[in-house]
């Protein structure tokens, strides 16, 4: 099943959404079968309800929205989730296109791109100032950790508050009990080369932590986060003789989610892997590949199991999962605490934001 079916649902139900629903439009990078944006947007249809979110301008296999750029569609724009707030232009064109037209905008557990990355891969990346300008018209500007905050702080933007990932809103209640105690979870993914270090000195260095793992009886299935992981992955199994699985759902958020509450540990490098192995509440291993690891896993305040990249020792790495195996009970408390906490903080900003911002933009 592709990620962008939900949409089709919308299109049958068409007549139902004009003119009454309240709709907000979302800037992001949805539609290309991405697990994590896809779950970002899904977080947002479930903090927003009974609002209608929708795709802000034409978005890649979801012609159906096309029409939606039309000026009065909207009660409200949100920078969705993602690290977009010094991100790709079009982001900035669509926000700055929707506050030109008067419709009010917010942000709501964005990333913000950290320019001395950008810089450090020969790739700057600083618009930071023109996004201000937009963050200081906001309604409300909540962002995913104390590092984007931090980045927009020094910038001399000073009121934004940190809501964490959106993504942490579809954990479910309850813990699950359906772990395997030898069973990690493990993903890494292809970046095109914007990534601390070498990609293929990332895959020598899981490669070999994975057979670490393997030779102390642990089953290991990786999971993709969208199909340009795949060739990265299957030459990680091919090198490991084929002993680790691949799981292969990883266009349903549901059966991903269900996969993960079998897993007892996660180590992971794309973010939204170990975001939704928070959410399953695995205790997880973030290998950094771009700061926004770090701004997820400080939110969290599970730093000390950040890794980037370029200084992945697996040695170090297995100390880690050493750890967090001993004391499993008491970091997965920890992980529970914090994403309830930023569970009740979304439910609250989101709630607020459609009561004091949409409702009066409609009833106007």
């Amino acid at each position: 099943m592709k990620l962008h079916t939900q949409y089709r649902s919308i299109k049958n139900n068409w007549p139902y959404l004009l003119p009454f629903a309240k709709r907000i439009g979302y800037i992001g990078w949805v539609g290309y079968d991405n697990l994590g944006d896809e779950a970002m947007l899904l977080a947002f249809q479930k903090l927003f309800s009974p609002a209608h979110i929708l795709p802000y301008k034409y978005t890649r296999k979801m012609e159906i929205f096309e029409q939606f750029s039309r000026r009065d569609c909207y009660d409200a724009v949100t920078l969705g989730g993602g690290t977009l707030i010094n991100g790709g232009k079009g982001y900035l064109l669509n926000f700055e296109e929707a506050q030109k037209r008067e419709v009010p905008t917010f942000t709501f557990g964005t990333g913000v791109c950290d320019p001395a990355f950008w810089s450090s891969i020969g790739q700057p990346r600083n618009t930071l100032p023109q996004w201000i300008d937009h963050l200081e018209k906001c309604h409300f500007v909540g962002v995913r950790g104390p590092l984007s905050q931090d980045i927009l702080q020094e910038h001399g933007f000073q009121k934004s508050q940190i809501i964490g990932d959106p993504a942490l809103s579809l954990a479910q209640e309850k813990k699950s009990s359906q772990h395997n105690q030898k069973h990690l979870g493990m993903n890494i993914g292809i970046s095109h080369g914007n990534v601390w270090g070498k990609e293929d000195e990332i895959l020598e260095k899981v490669v070999t932590l994975a057979s670490i793992l393997l030779e102390k009886n642990w089953e290991i299935t990786f999971l993709p986060v969208w199909n340009e992981d795949l060739p990265y992955i299957q030459e990680a199994c091919k090198r490991l003789h084929g002993k680790p699985r691949i799981f292969e759902k990883y266009l349903s958020i549901p059966d991903v989610m269900k996969f993960l509450q079998t897993c007892h540990l996660f180590v992971g490098e794309k973010l939204h892997s170990v975001i939704l192995a928070m959410a399953s509440y695995v205790p997880s291993i973030m290998l950094e590949y771009r700061p926004k690891c770090r701004d997820f896993m400080a939110s969290m305040d599970l730093e000390k199991f950040n890794v980037r990249a370029d200084q992945i020792d697996p040695k170090h790495v297995m100390s880690l999962i050493e750890e967090l195996n001993t004391r499993w009970d008491f970091y997965q408390s920890q992980i529970y605490s914090k994403v309830r906490y930023y569970q009740e903080k979304q439910t609250e900003h989101s709630q607020s934001i459609l009561k004091d911002l949409i409702h009066h933009h409609h009833e106007s």
